[in-house]
């Protein structure tokens, strides 16, 4: 694992130092999570904007079952 060092101000020490309590776990387990997490919010999922568009488009749900697909004669 790779270490990290920040500075981070006061009053978000206080809020880390009480939730760390409260948990009863340590901030390197408080900051994976948290880091974790907000990186996944950014990874854009294609299946999840394409949702509102399923549906709307007219055709077979699969090429691979449309006729002549895939067929030397079908250019």
């Amino acid at each position: 694992m790779k270490t990290v060092t920040l500075k981070i101000p006061d009053s978000l020490d206080v809020k880390i130092q009480r939730a760390v309590a409260r948990r009863n776990e340590s901030f390197s387990d408080l900051a994976r999570r948290a880091l974790a997490r907000e990186t996944e919010e950014q990874e854009v999922d294609f299946a999840r904007l394409a949702a509102p568009y399923r549906g709307m488009f007219k055709g077979p749900p699969d090429l691979s079952t449309r006729e002549g697909y895939g067929n030397k004669n079908h250019r």
